[in-house]
């Protein structure tokens, strides 16, 4: 192996949770090299203060300890002086998610920015790693291998540092699942303990490969690893440049509950989308970061919200899922925006700048003060590529558009300009179509969903959630009298308060998150009994309510209102004409 100027050694210390590190610099700047972990994880943004995690580091050249001095939370200097350096360090590995690491007597898993040491000056050179651990353990990452079995430890190579921590790792007793989909090699990984039905994996999952990889036509990639954790109820996913990282619970995998097994498909359509819309057309902005500070973009309903349109379109259009399912899914999303009144608050352009310090850090208000530019950006999605069908009469659509982006920034590997996809609206439809684009940006309204969907013969359906659980996204026989302005979770002594909105009974009560309901009207309740002791109560009738607070005992009244009309469904039209028909199939088919 050629020459690395840059080499890791990582050790796995699965009872301890520990990763060890030696990072051997061969040309250590000789006034003193600066070290250090970023501040945020690619893909994920806000500040995660990785360097918490290190606990433990020193420098040693030619045998003898260098003072490493820290300068700032997540930076080191090495003491001047020439000669190579080897730095040893240990991260504690005991946060399960995709975003940092993972370890003990089953496996892990890291993100590169979690474990790797950036040298200043240096994020250019070649990088080497060389993994060590459990000897009956597979390894599974997309970084190219240079030495060791396949699936197996060895060592890998990155052309340089934003390479290197854009390959995460997974490793442990792996269940592997090999596919091929547009004449690529393609691998899942899996990790912890499952019923996966392997079978039909294989076959769906080649079904959203094979359907993204037509849609864009062409791969950023030549060999993809989905590298999948497991866990009791966990979900998440992360974008990398020929990987993707997914967290799901185990039932996800069986296939035995739809709902679930649909769940972890859209997981994977999603991340895989971001091969092209996020890794390839990259934003501007966050691109060009440092990874030492945040990197504000008013952009991320483009690169998440659009992404999160496509991930349920793009099952659909596979044939994973019916219509009627996939409008299901649409109710359900319209359903999370209409219960955040947030959404009079907080615009998507603002939601996309502060996801900083606001959607990485939800607490129990913040449905009431903000949005989500996954949820409201996936929904505007929708209205810009149904407008663009409608006002072209079909010539053009809001796959058009990622066409064009792949055409003009995928391919070419330049990053996006700040409000740029505006500019492409405004070329592919005019300056009316580009002036709405706008203000669905960056006004604090509703979105004009209803009228077109009417266009594509659905009707936008709007009733009373039937209960706390209720979801949305169908119809339902259910129609409560009676609303609180609350939602609630079982508890040992009642039913405890989770989220109290703005304006509803419970604010205009004082009943606040975290409130523990133990009787109403002078009986004991329950949070399954919440419901049913609403419903009884006459219209207009005052409730007295005895709760908790801190575990002081209080008495409040409180006169429920009816219930808001804020969960939907959408209904298939079946009298509606042939062009209707045309371009409802167009849209849904992708024909």
């Amino acid at each position: 192996m050629s020459f690395v100027p840059l080499n890791y050694q990582i050790s796995a210390e699965p009872q301890a949770h520990l990763f060890r590190v030696s990072l051997s610099i061969s040309e250590a700047d000789p006034e003193g090299q600066i070290l250090a972990l970023p501040a945020w994880v690619p893909g994920s943004y806000t500040i995660r203060d990785l360097a918490r995690h290190v606990t433990q580091i020193r420098a040693e050249r030619n045998g003898q300890d260098v003072a490493l001095h820290k300068i700032g939370k997540n930076r080191w200097r090495l003491a001047a002086g020439h000669g190579p350096v080897v730095v040893h360090y240990a991260v504690y590995a005991f946060d399960r998610s995709v975003r940092t690491a993972y370890l003990d007597d089953q496996g892990g898993f890291f993100n590169g920015p979690a474990i790797y040491l950036r040298v200043l000056g240096q994020e250019d050179q070649a990088h080497a790693v060389l993994l060590e651990g459990p000897e009956d353990w597979r390894v599974a990452t997309a970084l190219p291998r240079q030495s060791g079995a396949t699936w197996g430890w060895g060592s890998f190579t990155a052309s340089g540092y934003r390479t290197l921590i854009d390959h995460p790792l997974l490793m442990g007793t792996l269940t592997l699942l090999d596919f091929s989909a547009g004449e690529r090699p393609h691998h899942l990984l899996i990790q912890g303990i499952h019923q996966a039905d392997l079978q039909r994996l294989g076959s769906d999952l080649t079904r959203i490969c094979d359907w993204q990889q037509r849609f864009w036509g062409d791969a950023a990639f030549t060999e993809y690893h989905f590298l999948c954790m497991t866990s009791a109820d966990g979900y998440g996913g992360l974008e990398h440049r020929a990987s993707s990282a997914l967290l799901c619970a185990r039932d996800d995998l069986s296939g035995h509950n739809a709902d679930h097994y649909q769940r972890f498909l859209g997981l994977v359509s999603h991340e895989y989308f971001h091969s092209w819309l996020v890794q390839a057309i990259r934003p501007a902005v966050p691109s060009a970061s440092a990874l030492d500070r945040e990197a504000l973009t008013r952009d991320l309903w483009i690169f998440e919200g659009i992404t999160s349109y496509y991930d349920d379109l793009c099952l659909r259009r596979a044939g994973l899922t019916t219509p009627a399912q996939y409008l299901r899914g649409v109710g359900k999303e319209l359903t999370r925006l209409l219960r955040r009144p947030g959404r009079f608050l907080q615009s998507l352009a603002e939601s996309s700048e502060d996801a900083w310090i606001k959607l990485y850090h939800p607490h129990v208000n913040s449905a009431n003060f903000e949005v989500s530019y996954y949820n409201k950006g996936a929904l505007l999605a929708l209205c810009l590529d149904l407008s663009l069908r409608l006002e072209s009469a079909g010539s053009r659509s809001l796959d058009t558009l990622l066409a064009r982006l792949w055409q003009d920034y995928g391919r070419t590997g330049k990053a996006l300009p700040e409000g740029q996809c505006i500019n492409l609206v405004e070329a592919l439809a005019g300056p009316t179509l580009a002036a709405r684009l706008e203000s669905w940006i960056t006004e604090k309204t509703d979105l004009p969903l209803r009228a077109l969907l009417a266009e594509m013969g659905i009707a936008l359906r709007l009733r009373a959630a039937s209960g706390p659980q209720d979801e949305g996204g169908q119809a339902s026989a259910q129609t409560p009298q009676a609303w609180l302005g609350a939602t609630w979770r079982a508890h040992a002594l009642g039913a405890q308060l989770c989220h109290v909105q703005t304006g509803g009974p419970a604010e205009q009560a004082r009943l606040s998150p975290d409130d523990i309901l133990v009787a109403l009207d002078g009986i004991r309740t329950t949070a399954e009994q919440v419901p049913t002791q609403l419903d009884a109560l006459p219209a207009g009738a005052t409730l007295r309510i005895h709760f908790f607070r801190d575990d002081i005992l209080m008495e409040t009244q409180l006169t429920p209102a009816p219930p808001p009309p804020d969960t939907a469904w959408l209904e298939l039209l079946e009298d509606v004409d042939e062009v209707v028909l045309a371009r409802r199939r167009a849209w849904l088919e992708g024909v």
